[in-house]
């Protein structure tokens, strides 16, 4: 019974540190800087961004039954931001829809209650992270905790107060702990059974 307990303890650890996998994730569909994914507004201090044209296409491991969605369009809400330090601001709340070729119905929805825009200035590159991020959608699964997306920002062009990038996006969720651990423990009661035949 001991040796069992272990096992499961075991074959749980390892399913949960491990489970951390990509949900969604596109190239930057861009060709040119002229047209931009994302605008940042410094007089304003808000960043806003989206993709209606042709090119984009969404790839989606983590949906139930993977595939993915060509010519796929998304609207990121405009957020405000906060000045830290030079070249760092906190995000309000947003979200981020992406849309096949229905476009009012999203095929995957994130929304965050706060992140961090940091701005190169000359030394790196851009990105987007965000805080306290959830999805949803008809394809995602359900039971996913540790949510996160990071947009990395390239091609900046300033014209005037605003200034404009490409971009390509990842995010990546884990499965609640209590649904690895159930999996696990699955696991380690049909080795028990195998090894009592």
């Amino acid at each position: 019974m001991l040796r069992c307990s272990a096992l499961i303890a075991v074959i749980a650890g390892a399913a949960i540190s491990s489970a951390q996998f990509t949900m969604a994730t596109f190239a930057d569909p861009s060709t040119t800087s002229a047209e931009p994914l994302f605008a940042f507004d410094l007089a304003k201090e808000t960043l806003s961004g989206g993709w209606d044209k042709p090119g984009l296409t969404l790839i989606t491991p983590g949906f139930t039954g993977g595939g993915q969605t060509e010519n796929a369009t998304f609207t990121f809400s405009e957020v405000a931001l906060t000045f830290v330090i030079p070249g760092i601001y906190r995000m309000g709340p947003g979200n981020i829809k992406f849309y096949d070729a229905d476009p009012n119905s999203p095929i995957f929805t994130i929304t965050f209650d706060s992140g961090t825009f940091v701005r190169a200035l000359g030394v790196g590159a851009s990105k987007i992270t965000a805080d306290n991020v959830q999805f949803s959608g008809p394809r995602v699964p359900t039971g996913l905790s540790q949510e996160t997306f990071s947009f990395s920002l390239a091609n900046a062009i300033q014209n005037g107060a605003i200034e404009s990038y490409t971009a390509s996006f990842t995010s990546s969720a884990t499965p609640e702990p209590a649904t690895m651990v159930a999996l696990g423990a699955g696991i380690a009661a049909l080795v028990a059974r195998r090894r009592k035949a």
